[in-house]
């Protein structure tokens, strides 16, 4: 009985700490979030190392992924992963992935806002959001 706990609580706080990990990253130089991650309160990073957003987007709906403000203290690359169809012709509908790069240019503090919208609407509201406050080192 002692053992099964023992193994129940080990397995427990594992996963714990791996929840916990508030900034995951590939390579040790690339944080990369989801739309469903929350960036932590303030993200530390250095000059040089990147952060990879990556989001569905479905551009047939007229929503797309936009950045609030230019940055300045990130170059900023964007591309839209779409998934392998088995034919030559594109699905109506089909959802793709957009993937940002913000690469750390210069040291400072700065705030990524990006936005799900349709870009003619200017008075509604986005349909989704993320942010991330990042100092850089």
């Amino acid at each position: 009985m002692k053992y099964a706990l023992c193994i129940s609580a080990l397995c427990m706080g594992l996963l714990l700490v791996g929840c916990y990990s508030s900034s995951p990253t590939v390579d040790g130089k690339t944080h990369v979030f989801t739309l469903k991650q929350k960036c932590p309160a303030l993200l530390e990073m250095k000059v040089g190392q990147s952060l990879m957003f990556h989001a569905p987007e479905n551009p047939s709906t007229g929503y797309q992924w936009q950045l609030v403000e230019p940055l300045k203290l990130f170059s900023v690359d964007e591309e839209e992963q779409k998934p392998k169809q088995e034919e030559d012709k594109p699905l109506v509908g089909q959802t793709a992935e957009k993937i940002y790069q913000f690469d750390a240019e210069q040291q400072g503090e700065e705030e990524i806002r990006l936005v799900y919208v349709r870009p003619w609407e200017k008075t509604a509201a986005p349909a989704e959001s993320w942010q991330c406050r990042i100092r850089i080192s």
